[in-house]
Formats: C-alpha cells, structure tokens, sequence
C-alpha cells in the first residue's frame, strides 16, 4: 500500500480529536499527543463560557474584558479560579455558615474539618464545609462543578499557581 502524508492543523487536529469518529481520532493523535489535544487555551475557554445563555451581564461584561486582555495567558490562578466560581455558581449564591460549599486542595496543604476528600490524583482532593466558612477558599455550590473548574484549572497549568510558597 503507497503512503501519503497529508498537512493538518492543530485546530483541525483537535476538531477531528473531539469528534465521534474513530478513524479522524487517530489521525489527529498521528500528528499531535493526546496532552496537546486535550489541553485547554484560555482563550477558547472565554469563548465557551460566553456560549452559554445562564450568564449575567455582570458575568458577561467581565469575560468579555478578560478576553480582550493581550496578557491573557499571565491571568493570575487565584483569579481564574475566582472567575470560574462565578460562572459555575452565579452571580448570587455566596457560600454561608449551613450551606455546603466544594472546594478542591492540595494534599500537602493540611485543611481542617474536611470530611470524606475525594481524591482527584496523586497530589489533589475535592471535599466540602458545611458549618464552617474560611473566607480563603473559593467555593462552588455543587460538586459537579467544582470538579470542572479543577479539570480546567488543571489543563491551563494553573493548579500549583494556587498554592505557591512566598
């Protein structure tokens, strides 16, 4: 059988890598691995988020300014994760004393009062406060969505950027 090669693009490449076909699959893992495939540019991601018609114009106003930012990728992790609490739990829900809040850790770091983690991978772990309420934690309502922004976070490369020794 003669060879060919053909030329693709990295945006083909991951339109084909994401798609339902099989074959268009392996061809895009042929020219690119699966970690460039799978990662998330932060511009893309603003994209998405103001697909979404749940947005506030609180929240859309602040996307749209992030994403005119030329500095964008320098966006710092504390703050990205911020934005991502804000899209994921709406503009109004704030975590209180008696209202489960999730939040995702670093194992090393050593919270207290965290029942049940769950542990995400070698290094992180999900878990919840109920009566408590530590005003450094970002929260997310549910856990569904808390486990997002922790695959987001961790696609951008942003995870250890939160917690960085000074």
């Amino acid at each position: 059988m003669e060879e060919r090669y053909i030329t693709i693009s990295f945006e083909k490449a991951k339109e084909w890598y994401n798609s339902n076909n099989s074959s268009l699959k392996e061809v895009a893992l042929q020219a690119f691995t699966k970690k460039e495939l799978e990662q998330i540019n932060l511009k893309e991601l603003i994209d998405l988020l103001l697909s979404y018609n749940e947005l506030t114009s609180t929240q859309r106003i602040q996307l749209e300014s992030l994403k005119n930012r030329k500095d964008l990728n320098k966006i710092s992790a504390p703050k990205l994760l911020r934005i991502l609490a804000c899209y994921f739990n709406g503009e109004f829900w704030k975590k209180k004393e008696g209202i489960e809040g999730y939040f995702f850790y670093k194992k090393d770091c050593g919270f207290m009062n965290t029942y049940s983690p769950k542990v995400m991978d070698k290094y992180w772990c999900i878990s919840s406060h109920t009566s408590v309420c530590y005003p450094t934690l970002v929260y997310f309502k549910r856990e569904k969505d808390c486990k997002e922004a922790y695959n987001i976070m961790k696609s951008l490369g942003k995870l250890d950027a939160l917690y960085t020794d000074f």
